[in-house]
């Protein structure tokens, strides 16, 4: 579950609305502007940061409040509530996949400092990508890597060959298009 929070900057009335997510979306064009990169390097970290920044709502964009009765500039931002037990990322790659835009991850992610109740860890690990290869979104095949539970080895997933890989392998095939998590509990 995400919180939305709007604060009205003229009373500081903060107003909260509570949505239920299954998919975290990460614009990655928008995220290597917002980070301010030269380079088409993005990292799951810059990813969370952009998804919990804070926006100022003014001109046009001005919110109506209930506590003021007007229309008032405001800052928006969203967190985490309840972060799930799968965690599915889909890296936005726009128009073309934007394949010039390459996105660092590991095979263990920490989230604590993007949840509103933030007082315990939140582990993930990473248990599937999926990958694109070829030269546009109109042609290309796409590529999964998941890692079985039992055995905690890594799999390629190529139609119907399936060959033994590695957390390596997964993260620097092709081009990547959507992240699996699952919760780990410490």
């Amino acid at each position: 579950m995400n919180n939305s929070m709007m604060t009205c900057c003229a009373c500081g009335i903060i107003n909260h609305n509570i949505q239920c997510f299954s998919i975290l979306f990460f614009p990655l064009e928008e995220i290597r502007k917002f980070k301010g990169y030269q380079q088409n390097i993005v990292s799951i970290i810059d990813c969370f940061d952009y998804n919990q920044k804070q926006d100022a709502m003014m001109g046009q964009n001005q919110i109506y409040c209930n506590n003021c009765h007007l229309m008032a500039n405001a800052l928006t931002q969203t967190k985490i509530i309840v972060s799930p037990n799968i965690l599915v990322i889909n890296l936005n790659r726009g128009k073309g996949l934007m394949y010039d835009i390459k996105i660092i991850f590991d095979e263990y992610l920490e989230i604590k400092d993007y949840i509103y109740y933030n007082e315990s860890p939140h582990y993930y690990e990473l248990i599937g990508v999926a990958t694109h290869l070829g030269t546009s979104d109109m042609s290309g095949h796409f590529i999964a890597f998941c890692k079985n539970s039992n055995n905690l080895k890594w799999y390629k997933y190529n139609d119907a060959i399936v060959t033994e890989s590695s957390f390596q392998e997964a993260a620097s095939f092709g081009v990547p298009y959507v992240l699996f998590y699952s919760y780990i509990q410490k």
